[in-house]
């Protein structure tokens, strides 16, 4: 955890760096998504000290949770979330297709649509087959 724990702050602390760097470079009459990017940088750098302290506190728990060993009952979850989220994403590859040939669709919006779709379905479905087995 605390390797991870370095990694997140040197991330967050480049990115809040990167929306300095933008701040500064387009200082323009347009937007400026500086303000936009160094603002996500301290929201990830305030969520990674959380984290860790949250770990600190919590430290046996969490290692005892993480140590258990991987059975039976989640490969059947595993199994069952790719399924059905294979069967929404399929559904969802198709309508798009079938409402492109009408409304001009550009293609970022589209897979940017279908990642969304993906993520939501398996998160979703996960939460699902973890409850009801």
């Amino acid at each position: 955890m605390e390797d991870k724990f370095i990694q997140r702050v040197i991330i967050s602390v480049i990115i809040i760096l990167m929306g300095i760097i933008e701040m500064v470079i387009n200082s323009s009459i347009e937007v400026n998504f500086g303000y936009l990017t160094a603002i996500i940088g301290g929201i990830l750098f305030i969520l990674s000290i959380a984290s860790n302290i949250k770990y600190q506190v919590n430290k046996e728990e969490i290692d005892k949770e993480f140590s258990r060993k991987y059975d039976e009952r989640d490969d059947l979850i595993d199994g069952k979330v790719a399924k059905f989220t294979l069967r929404v994403l399929i559904a969802i590859i198709l309508l798009t297709m079938f409402i492109s040939n009408w409304v001009k669709i550009q293609t970022d919006n589209a897979l940017l649509i279908i990642i969304i779709s993906f993520m939501v379905t398996e998160f979703l479905a996960r939460k699902y087959y973890n409850s009801r087995i």
